[in-house]
């Protein structure tokens, strides 16, 4: 078909793209709407409700960020491919089951599934790059985070509207045909290495090796952070919104927009940032971004109006929404291709721990300030940023003074 490259690293990226923009947009249909699931499967009051819907959210990323690394170290034994399939299958089943539940409990049986059968972020970001040459590779990442973030931006405006219109059960099974329409998608047209990347001579193999290696553990402290950061704030948005003088008829409506218009802001940084490192390298990048956060995030905790928020908002996904694509170019550069899928698997998984820890963070410093968690977000962008120039001062080798040989 003409629409698919030829040129097989093209080919591969423009699979996967569309797979991960695909699949998270099915899942982005019915995660915000699943406390009003768990009140038809039979919970009663508010705080059951919103314990379970907590639990039902939070599990699956929880659960797919241990199994990661180990599905990225299958991936790369017996090939990536095969892995992603594994995984849109089960997501096809999970998904046609949970339209079936009867019961809360069900549910949760199938959300942990999810998670611990999924893993289609890491591997997507590895069958982006398997092929494509080095200088691509910032590139690929940020097209596949791009996908990612933008589908968590579209999914739940259109989800809200298949479920009031066929109700939240034929959602989830619409979102089982996305699935399976990725599943035919990667099995028509990705197109895998011909043999196994093998180890260049002399080089360690394993997951220890892979952890040993020089900048990979500050690297999953990192991604840790950046997506502490960058998931802190919902808990706490439409309270926030309300000391802005938001009405209280418009919480729901002004969030989502919020939200929304962070998230396109963040895409667009996560594509062009990653784009930009074919020029610049992805660290100094890296550095500035996470600079450019910390004078945007502190503003936030001291406005007094909802449209400088919004502009605030805006320009933080601008300034910080790449910088998750550039330590994913900076891990995907640093491992050989023959632990790629592994890394990933790694970086992905301290990505994902970071995200599911924040929002009980931020939700705690709230009884104490409101606003606490953006000084937090500022300080921790400001020691990152100290961090990587410190990192990089010291891999500067001194200039010889004169008479030294």
């Amino acid at each position: 078909m003409r629409w698919i490259p030829e040129e097989p690293w093209v080919r591969n990226q423009y699979v996967m793209v569309a797979t991960v923009f695909v699949v998270f947009t099915g899942f982005a249909f019915v995660l915000p709407f699943l406390p009003l699931y768990v009140r038809q499967l039979g919970a009663r009051g508010d705080e059951a409700v919103a314990l379970w819907s907590g639990v039902l959210v939070g599990v699956a990323p929880l659960l797919a960020g241990l199994m990661a690394p180990i599905w990225g170290r299958l991936a790369d034994r017996h090939g990536q491919k095969p892995m992603v399939l594994r995984a849109l299958v089960s997501y096809v089943i999970l998904l046609v089951l949970s339209a079936a539940v009867t019961r809360v409990e069900h549910l949760l049986l199938l959300r942990m599934g999810v998670g611990f059968f999924g893993g289609i972020g890491p591997l997507g970001l590895a069958m982006a790059t398997s092929l494509a040459p080095r200088e691509q590779t910032g590139r690929a990442v940020g097209q596949i985070q791009a996908a990612q973030i933008l589908a968590a931006a579209v999914g739940p405006f259109a989800g809200g509207f298949l479920a009031d219109t066929i109700g939240i059960r034929a959602t989830f099974l619409v979102t089982a045909a996305l699935c399976a329409g990725a599943l035919w998608l990667v099995a028509r047209y990705y197109r895998e290495g011909g043999a196994r990347a093998t180890a260049p001579a002399g080089a360690p193999g394993g997951t220890g090796s892979l952890l040993r290696q020089r900048g990979v553990l500050p690297l999953l402290v990192v991604l840790f952070l950046v997506n502490f950061v960058g998931r802190s704030f919902t808990p706490i948005l439409p309270m926030h919104l309300q000391q802005l003088a938001v009405p209280a008829s418009s919480l729901g409506l002004a969030t989502g927009v919020l939200i929304s218009l962070y998230s396109v802001a963040a895409a667009v940084s996560a594509a062009v940032l990653g784009k930009a490192t074919q020029r610049y390298p992805p660290r100094a990048l890296l550095a500035a971004s996470l600079a450019a956060g910390a004078a945007t995030v502190l503003p936030m905790a001291i406005i007094g109006g909802f449209a400088m928020f919004v502009v605030l908002a805006l320009l933080l996904g601008l300034a910080s929404g790449g910088a998750l694509t550039l330590c994913y170019t900076i891990g995907g550069l640093m491992v050989g291709a023959d632990q790629r899928t592994t890394a990933f698997g790694f970086f992905a998984g301290a990505a994902l721990f970071g995200g599911a820890i924040s929002p009980t963070v931020a939700g705690l410093l709230a009884h104490w300030d409101l606003r606490g968690i953006y000084y937090v977000d500022a300080a921790l962008f400001v020691l990152l940023t100290a961090g990587l120039l410190a990192a990089g001062a010291a891999r500067t080798p001194a200039p010889s003074r004169a008479g030294e040989a």
